[in-house]
């Protein structure tokens, strides 16, 4: 399940438009502005490659997953580099867990135009603090393999995500609340309607990367964790 998780990020990574660069390293072209190794790459000559080819301002994971990692990491923070993001992979076997009623009333539905696209783009950078590039989301919603999703009340947008499907296992990315209406209990359900809505298909897993603030929440909804990953950005 740790190789799965991290296909997944960065299987939908590569969807949102990457290069595979000489030293095999792949590259976004744009948002999310990531640069990476593969699972199957060795730790070691990954980190030489970031150190030589890493965009100023793009993130560079590494996941700690049974091998030494300090060694590497520190390499890069000796670079130029600093430790920009960490969070916690976690799974959530779907045979496990019940989903739960919920107070809230939201309407969880893909979004359908690049009209839409753009008011996703705005919520959930709102949400992060960060511009998200219209154009990737809109390339997005029209993949099979994609649901770009947006939870309204009342008819206004107050949350958003995205799943990408890969085999057995789905992965739920970009789960934003915009700073006016965190601390409603909305992510909460957002979640418990996601899980409700895979319970339904022949999906076995959730899987996610969690920050610090968002762990707790799926802690609570049964989700288990895997492992660290850090990812450093070249100043």
């Amino acid at each position: 399940m740790h190789k799965a998780n991290i296909d997944n990020l960065t299987g939908l990574w590569r969807l949102m438009r990457a290069d595979r660069l000489s030293s095999g390293l792949w590259q976004s072209e744009c948002w999310p502005r990531r640069c990476w190794g593969g699972w199957e790459d060795g730790l070691n000559s990954t980190g030489q490659a970031l150190l030589r080819e890493a965009p100023v301002g793009y993130l560079c994971p590494i996941w700690d997953v049974g091998v030494e990692t300090a060694d590497v990491e520190n390499d890069l923070l000796a670079g130029g580099f600093e430790m920009g993001l960490q969070q916690r992979a976690m799974v959530l076997p779907l045979h496990e867990v019940e989903p739960i009623e919920s107070t809230l009333t939201l309407n969880l539905s893909a979004i359908g135009s690049e009209q839409d696209a753009a008011i996703w783009a705005e919520v959930c950078g709102r949400a992060f603090g960060y511009h998200i590039d219209v154009g990737v989301i809109d390339r997005l919603r029209n993949l099979p393999e994609v649901e770009v999703l947006w939870a309204t009340r009342e008819g206004a947008v107050v949350a958003t995500a995205i799943l990408y499907h890969s085999g057995a296992v789905t992965g739920v990315h970009q789960v934003g609340v915009p700073p006016e209406l965190q601390g409603q209990g909305i992510a909460r359900e957002l979640m418990w309607q996601l899980v409700a809505r895979l319970k339904t298909t022949a999906v076995e897993s959730l899987c996610l990367q969690a920050s610090a603030a968002g762990e707790p929440l799926y802690l609570n909804m049964g989700f288990k964790p895997q492992f660290l990953m850090r990812s450093y950005r070249r100043i």
